[in-house]
């Protein structure tokens, strides 16, 4: 495989050649730097390799920088999935159908890569009926990027089929941190009991990440379910972790761990601190929002939650998380009438997240609205045609008429 300084030189991080050349240190020019291989005129936009193989993309919403999947474009996939390819980001004015046909009048097919994992992605995040299959084909294709069979860990359904237990099991103990990552990851679908079974071996991972990781995850886990020595070496890994938050104080993501980590541990008083900072930090914070909601929902303070996700809105009205938690809480607090505006307006701002449409739809069957409720579950269904919870909702709709 490519590492960084097959194309840059390791101190000045410069290019080890410019242009295409940098590339034909190992890839045969007569063969690929040619008309007949990228269908461009030489020299011009297309027919640089990282034109197609490296397009640009902007990162963290500030970053522009190239694309190092070093993948091929797919505009075929595009067709399917509505990923984006490099063909529609420079002809833009064109269809993704015309890209498709394009590359298949030049090469006589779809091309494919080496890098088969996008329809299994999107399986699993659409719910299909075969997310099962090829989540598991990924699962043992050792030419796939370990970042995607990690992707795929961490976004698929463990009830889908029993044996996803063993997988986890398999990656939380794989030799590569990115699976024990995700694995990790995944384990938050379980109970903490569960969890904690399975994963406590990690609070003495090699890996300090990993250490991290699984001391935010098994947090949960009462002290009592731990023998002594268990229990120690949970507090030597969590000294650890909130070490490594405190360093980073300044940081409003570092103060919601700390948050997380003093709620799951039942300390409320330096949990509400840590999110009062966090907001101090950056008045901008949806998770900050959230999560200080939550957690003054649990101190039996709902009317201070109430006004907090009301000043979050003022900052960030664009936040579905905001609306949905507002509604939630209204729902307690009876008001029915407004949680189903809060319900609305997070379905609009985010219409591929099954669980705010479900909460809507029921919502709106609590509030006499029948006919409303089906509506917004086959909606729903359209973007998300697989979701079981949508799914069986509608079947129990159309049962009550």
């Amino acid at each position: 495989g490519v590492i960084c300084s097959d194309c840059h030189e390791p101190h000045s991080l410069k290019l080890r050649a410019p242009g295409n050349q940098v590339c034909t240190q190992c890839h045969v020019a007569d063969r690929f730097e040619t008309e007949t291989h990228h269908f461009h005129v030489k020299g011009k936009a297309g027919s640089h390799c990282v034109d197609c193989h490296m397009p640009v993309k902007i990162y963290m919403q500030i970053d522009t920088r190239r694309d190092h999947q070093f993948s091929i474009p797919r505009p075929d996939l595009s067709e399917q999935l509505d990923t984006p390819n490099a063909c529609s980001g420079c002809h833009a004015n064109q269809t993704v159908e015309w890209a498709a046909d394009k590359m298949r009048e030049w090469y006589g097919r779809n091309p494919k890569g080496f890098q088969n994992f996008a329809e299994t992605l999107h399986a699993i995040r659409s719910g299909a009926v075969d997310a099962f299959d090829r989540f598991m084909k990924l699962q043992i294709d050792q030419h796939q990027p370990i970042i995607a069979r990690a992707t795929a860990l961490e976004e698929v359904n463990l009830g889908l089929n029993p044996g996803l237990l063993n997988v986890l099991v398999d990656a939380l103990y794989d030799s590569d941190p990115m699976l024990r990552s995700a694995g990790l990851n995944a384990l938050t679908q379980l109970p903490p009991q569960q969890r904690w079974l399975l994963a406590h071996d990690l609070l003495q991972d090699p890996v300090r990440s990993i250490r991290a990781l699984a001391v935010a995850n098994l947090a949960e886990v009462p002290d009592e379910n731990m023998d002594a020595n268990q229990r120690s070496i949970f507090e030597r890994a969590a000294n650890d972790y909130l070490s490594s938050l405190q360093m980073n104080a300044d940081d409003p993501g570092a103060q919601v761990s700390l948050g997380n980590f003093y709620l799951a541990r039942g300390e409320t008083a330096k949990a509400e601190q840590a999110y009062r900072e966090a907001l101090y930090l950056d008045v901008n914070s949806v998770p900050a929002y959230v999560n200080y909601a939550d957690l003054l929902h649990k101190m039996d303070r709902d009317a201070e939650g109430e006004t907090l996700l009301h000043e979050g809105l003022t900052h960030q009205p664009k936040a579905s998380a905001l609306h949905h938690s507002l509604g939630l809480l209204q729902v307690r607090n009876k008001d029915l009438p407004n949680a189903l505006v809060s319900f609305k307006k997070a379905t609009e701002l985010e219409p591929d997240a099954a669980q705010y449409s479900y909460i809507y739809a029921v919502a709106l069957y609590s509030a006499g609205q029948p006919e409303a409720a089906r509506s917004a579950v086959n909606s729903a269904l359209m973007r998300t045609p697989n979701d079981p919870a949508l799914n069986t909702l509608k079947a129990q709709l159309a049962a009550a008429e």
